[in-house]
């Protein structure tokens, strides 16, 4: 039986207050396997119930063993004879760790691969093997990074994390956020408590633009059975260059060439696809007057809030257009604020809106991979950058920055190729652009300014 936390009632914000809301939102994304295909090699199935366990902990306790326990197993998890690793963790579990962050679930879709949370504070992907959670305000999202870790052990008997993302947007209001969040050095500190190897990184010429990042290296000791073929000391040929798989963190110069994996074979999240690991985010301020009253307040005349109004949104914005074969749930709020979740295959997209004059912010993230989705428009020197456009109308931002991330790949691994997905977006100067090669990873960061 699971205990939950009063958690408050659907499409409560906890987090409006004194006029304004903190839009921003905190990103965590915890993989524990590199691809669904691989789970078996990174769960402990075999151990036995009888030695009991406790999902418990205290302050004593170290957080890096709060993964390797091993409590007794539900004695039958599953409620979806397709699903497999988290998402078997039953729906209340998930509603008692979204009351400790402070928000609830408004609506969930699914598909064959993934299953989305669309919260009163942004959104929830839940994978087989990873998952990503997001949310704004003042919510504490980094206090259940325990009861994740306990609870992928208990119901899917993950080991440890294989790797994790946390960044977030520098904060409109930092005065008001809470616990960890108060700053970026006590997020850093809180993190390093549960893992090892983690690396952060401020990035931005802005204060109030800047952009953070904490990541950890792939823990290749949970792969259990490795390709006996491959050695990942082995260089691999990058055009014309030879050069290490793992790279060590460091800011490239444009135009270098980035190590390529080949075939299922590199533990950078890509594994079993034709295209990377790549994640898209848009994070835009001061949003269009005009372009905000249009469709993302609620008119009680004209409008109904909810579900239907979120229908009524996509359509008359062109949210709807930006992926037309795209599952998609949407909720417009009361007064204003608009959430949605997007599936397309085993691809999700979510867009989160504040429109209040004061405190406007937009944020749109996907990791539909542009080269599939986006082709590349007359006068576009990259898809992404046709995907940027259609997103910056939408909105009409006077700032924005965009964030490209994405995993080495046998066909799309050029540091060309990043360097030329942000070049210019019409209307806007660009202010800011920097390239970092991570292991497994190449981030290109951008900020632009409305000339």
């Amino acid at each position: 039986m699971v205990e939950l936390n009063n958690p408050c009632l659907q499409g409560d914000n906890y987090s409006a207050e004194h006029g304004c809301f903190e839009g921003p939102e905190k990103l965590l994304e915890i993989w524990f396997s590199p691809s669904p295909n691989s789970l078996a090699d990174h769960q402990d199935l075999h151990y036995d119930s009888s030695e009991g366990g406790d999902l418990s902990s205290t302050e004593e306790d170290d957080p890096k063993d709060v993964a390797r326990f091993s409590p007794p197993r539900p004695s039958s998890p599953v409620h979806a004879k397709y699903k497999s690793g988290l998402r078997i963790v039953p729906r209340p579990v998930w509603d008692d760790v979204l009351a400790r962050v402070k928000c609830t679930v408004l609506n969930t879709i699914t598909n064959d691969h993934v299953d989305a949370y669309l919260l009163s504070e942004s959104s929830m992907f839940v994978y087989p093997h990873k998952l990503i959670l997001k949310t704004c305000g003042t919510t504490t999202l980094l206090l259940a990074l325990p009861r994740l870790l306990e609870i992928a052990k208990q119901y899917c008997g993950f080991e440890k994390v294989w790797r994790v993302f946390y960044s977030r947007k520098a904060f409109m209001f930092p005065e008001r956020q809470t616990g960890p969040h108060r700053s970026w050095d006590s997020e850093v500190t809180f993190l390093d408590k549960y893992f090892d190897n983690g690396s952060a990184y401020k990035i931005g010429k802005k204060e109030s633009d800047h952009w953070y990042l904490y990541l950890t290296k792939p823990a290749d000791d949970v792969l259990h059975h490795p390709p006996p073929h491959l050695d990942m000391n082995e260089p691999v040929a990058a055009d014309s260059d030879t050069v290490p798989v793992h790279v060590k963190e460091s800011q490239v110069p444009s135009g270098a060439s980035t190590p390529i994996s080949r075939d299922d074979m590199s533990p950078f999240g890509n594994r079993g696809h034709s295209y990377p690991d790549q994640t898209v985010e848009i994070l835009m301020t001061h949003l269009g007057a005009d372009a905000m009253k249009r469709g993302f307040y609620h008119n009680a005349e004209e409008t109904v809030s909810g579900i239907e109004g979120g229908r009524w949104v996509d359509k008359t914005t062109g949210i709807g257009a930006l992926y037309p074969d795209a599952q998609l749930d949407s909720f417009l709020f009361e007064p204003c604020g608009y959430s949605s979740n997007g599936l397309k295959d085993d691809r999700y997209f979510t867009i989160h809106v504040t429109p209040e004059p004061a405190c406007s912010y937009a944020s749109f993230e996907t990791n539909i991979p542009v080269e599939s989705s986006h082709k590349a428009a007359e006068g576009t020197k990259s898809p992404i950058e046709t995907l940027v456009r259609q997103v910056v109308r939408i909105f009409e931002p006077e700032t924005f920055t965009v964030t490209f991330f994405t995993s080495h790949h046998k066909e799309h691994h050029s540091h060309s190729h990043m360097i030329s997905s942000m070049t210019s977006v019409e209307g806007y100067k660009r202010e800011d652009r920097i390239l970092y090669e991570f292991d497994g990873y190449d981030l290109v960061y951008g900020h632009y300014q409305r000339q």
